[in-house]
């Protein structure tokens, strides 16, 4: 392939591998499986299926070994050391307590700084030459954006082919479509919405799987005042008669904290994955479900005895629940679906059940999840548009972080750990290790169409909040999830706000970022033990940073807050609920259904459309579809319905067209109407200056003698 100027072979080659050392394969591959999973298949033997399913292998890598740099590796980081001296295998950390791991493909994880915080040569580990190049904080960048080298740049408003994206019809009829097949193929696998097998719900008072819990309660609100709530658990029994041979039968459970006086009366709801946040979303009179899809053992979000819908776990739950009802039990293609999608799915279900049931509003659903749940809300409201706003927190990689850049978690440890490679779509394999076998950079995921801004410009114009980290120290520290990565992928994907006419991510002039020479970090910043600095000091922070700590970027549809607390929601509660409250309680624009214009002059008409809310202005009015479009267009001000292209036109064969429109009021968008053009049995027309009356089977005749629809004013 051809890269941008941004490359230089020279610049690539950064660490090269040496030869005549002791290498090792990194587990073997076994493709002696068989033909049909069973109960029995590990998560080894699963990942292998599917590596041997692409033709895959795992590099055969140096063998660390050894108590002094390289320990065998020569591409191991100048100033990253094993955490056990004695076990160099083993994770490897640096001088600001950061996880670097060498992934089974060879590349190691790595963690830029700023020049003048790169790590003194006495940092490194014992008796490493200065002039080495290279490093777990080295100075040879993160090859993201705005880096040079980098990878090449990908653009949202232009077509795979190069062509560019020249109106909102082209955005939503070709390259929001094209964006999503590619973010199903080469990331996370195909969209279920279209999987729907019959879920029985039942609704039970308290929480049936914990005994004791009361069905009612009360909260202290982030307002300061109580809220007196009532708890009931919505239990989904997923269909399995279409596969009976299927293991377990999947379940949806989500715990419901429901604001007393707001039963019957349809009220907002965020679905958490494992959270329950009524104090901040009572004094903002929206309520909560508590969703596990996973079941995980992990107090106190998390239950031992909740049925899971899909567990966080590969192996023969992969030809089990919702992955093994689908698949009739088979192992999973490159394009099937991993958990992310799964878990999203049961966010969906939970939506359908919302519109049968007075207590909920299910046109007004937000999603939070947290850390590997954030990656699946991101998913949830990319692959769901009737989610109206998305909170990914801390979602890192394969989530908000950025794939093509190299900062912490890289998608080549996603796919090969397995502990985490049943999140995504094995296709995913296709992007991990090296692009040259002799160099750790660049690597393979430039050959990626997609990354984490086109995953989240698939919400647009709906709302997203992005939140991270600190970077450090271990244990507290976001650096694994990479908070710039984050920042930057809302960044990126906020020209398709814009595009559609919202806002995106709006950062006033004189927004402090984290490397901001002199930055004051915010009162509360905890010390790093390994460097005694502040956890927000410039030295902990990727080249670039981020706008400053607890400064809550909420102007516009994309959010973006940064917490020093580390790797934990609670913080961004308060700012995400003002933030999304501004969504959920706002009335929606409608566009009046069963509209009809006639197809008489160059102007059809005006379509119509109401808000609820009095001091809301509708406006970018668009066409999302339909088989007029591209023939007639939409005044973005006014909804006035216009003749586009004459030519393009079948006045004598095609009876009507249709156009599927949406309108903003600033905040949501309407759904989406369809409108009908019908063509009558005779049009007026001016030529040469006078109006005549002409068959619908002579006006392409006329038009090709210069005539115009409509009489002459």
């Amino acid at each position: 392939m051809e890269f941008t100027a941004n490359f230089s072979r020279k610049a690539l080659i950064l660490v090269v591998i040496g030869v005549l050392v002791p290498v090792v394969r990194s587990g073997a591959q076994d493709c002696n499986l068989p033909a049909f999973p069973d109960s029995s298949i590990t998560s080894t033997q699963d990942r292998d299926q599917m590596m041997c399913q692409l033709g895959l292998t795992f590099p055969a890598l140096p063998v660390l070994q050894g108590s002094a740099w390289p320990w065998g590796d020569p591409t191991a980081p100048t100033n990253a050391w094993p955490v056990s001296a004695t076990n160099p295998t083993g994770n490897w950390t640096d001088a600001q307590g950061h996880v670097v791991i060498r992934t089974a493909w060879g590349n190691w994880h790595t963690y830029d700084a700023e020049q003048q915080y790169e790590p003194d040569p006495s940092l490194h580990f014992p008796n490493i030459p200065k002039n080495k190049p290279g490093g777990a904080m080295s100075g040879f960048g993160d090859y993201g954006p705005f880096s040079s080298p980098r990878y090449s740049d990908l653009n949202l408003l232009q077509m795979k082919n190069g062509s560019p994206v020249l109106s909102r019809e082209d955005w939503w009829i070709k390259r929001r479509p094209q964006i999503f097949r590619q973010v199903q193929r080469e990331l996370y696998g195909k969209t279920l919405q279209n999987f729907l097998p019959k879920i029985s719900w039942a609704v039970y008072p308290g929480d049936p799987y914990t005994s004791g819990t009361p069905t009612h309660g009360s909260v202290t609100g982030s307002d300061g005042k109580t809220y007196n709530y009532d708890l009931e658990t919505l239990v989904g029994t997923v269909d399995t008669s279409s596969y009976p041979e299927l293991r377990h039968t999947p379940m949806i459970v989500a715990r419901c904290y429901l604001r007393a006086g707001s039963r019957g009366a349809k009220s907002p709801v965020v679905v958490t994955y494992s959270e329950n946040t009524l104090q901040f979303t009572a004094p903002y009179g929206v309520n909560v479900c508590s969703y596990d899809p996973a079941a995980f053992s992990f107090p106190p979000f998390f239950v031992d005895n909740t049925p899971p819908l899909q567990p966080d776990s590969g192996g023969a739950n992969l030809s089990d629940y919702v992955i093994g009802l689908k698949n009739q039990g088979n192992w999973r293609t490159p394009e099937d679906p991993g958990a992310l999608v799964i878990w999203g799915w049961g966010v969906s279900r939970l939506v359908d059940y919302f519109a049968t049931d007075p207590d909920f509003d299910a046109d007004k659903v937000a999603v939070e999840g947290h850390s590997r749940y954030g990656k699946s809300a991101l998913v949830a409201g990319a692959y769901d548009d009737r989610i109206v706003v998305t909170w990914p927190s801390d979602a890192g990689q394969l989530g908000t972080e950025l794939v093509r850049r190299t900062y912490g978690e890289t998608l080549d440890f996603v796919v090969s750990s397995t502990s985490e490679y049943h999140w995504v779509a094995g296709a995913a394999m296709n992007y991990a290790g090296r692009l040259f076998p002799d160099a750790q950079f660049p690597r393979r995921v430039e050959l990626l169409d997609v990354d984490a801004q086109s995953t989240e410009s698939l919400i647009a114009p709906r709302a997203i909040f992005i939140s991270n980290g600190t970077d450090t120290p271990p244990g507290f520290g976001d650096a694994w999830a990479d908070p710039r990565g984050c920042f930057l992928s809302g960044f990126l994907a906020s020209p398709i706000w814009e595009f559609l006419g919202w806002k995106g991510l709006v950062i006033p002039s004189g927004t402090p970022f984290t490397t901001d020479p002199g930055y004051t970090a915010p009162a509360g910043c905890a010390s790093n033990p390994n460097t005694g600095l502040s956890i927000c000091h410039p030295s902990a922070e990727s080249i670039g940073g981020t706008p400053g700590f607890d400064i809550a970027l909420i102007e516009g549809t994309v959010a973006w807050r940064r917490q020093k607390e580390g790797h934990t929601p609670v913080p961004n509660w308060p700012s995400f609920m003002a933030f999304a409250s501004r969504y959920l309680n706002d009335g929606r624009p409608v566009i009046a259904p069963d509209q009809t214009f006639v197809l008489d002059s160059r102007v059809l008409g005006r379509v119509k459309a109401s808000d609820s809310d009095m001091d809301d202005t509708l406006k970018d009015w668009q066409i999302k579809g339909g088989t007029g479009a591209y023939k007639f267009s939409i005044h973005s001000a006014t909804g006035a319905i216009r003749i586009a292209d004459p030519e393009a036109i079948d006045f004598a064969n095609t009876p009507s067209y249709t156009l599927i429109l949406m309108v903003s009021d600033g905040k949501l968008p309407s759904h989406d109407q369809t409108v009908t053009i019908t063509i009558p049995d005779r049009l007026d027309m001016c030529q040469d200056g006078r109006t005549i009356s002409v068959s619908k089977d002579a006006v392409t005749k006329h038009l090709e003698r210069g005539a115009s629809i409509g009489a002459c004013e």
